[in-house]
């Protein structure tokens, strides 16, 4: 697979708010809007505990940061476990 750049903020905030238009019309036959959003919550929650971890590697391993590291390492899980089983009506998707 090739290197995608990174898109600005500017272009990820448009392509996100074409995704839930595309979805709010129920216009998303290929699920490429409703994958982009999942992949945008997704990514979110793999970014806090990133920030977690770096802070926790960077300031010593210090208690407080290993508790919010741990937090937010469940926060995270407790996500993955919620999108496995929530049914497609939730999102307003046909799941075919």
């Amino acid at each position: 697979m090739a290197v995608i750049i990174k898109p600005n903020k500017s272009t990820y905030t448009n392509a996100l708010q074409y995704a839930e238009l595309l979805r709010d019309v129920d216009n998303d036959q290929h699920h490429i809007a409703h994958t982009i959003l999942y992949l945008a919550e997704r990514n979110q929650k793999l970014e806090a505990v990133v920030k977690a971890a770096q802070a926790y590697i960077k300031f010593g391993q210090d208690p407080q940061l290993h508790t919010d590291l741990v937090k937010q390492l469940e926060h995270f899980d407790g996500y993955e476990v919620e999108v496995e089983t929530m049914e497609g009506a939730k999102f307003g998707l046909d799941q075919s």
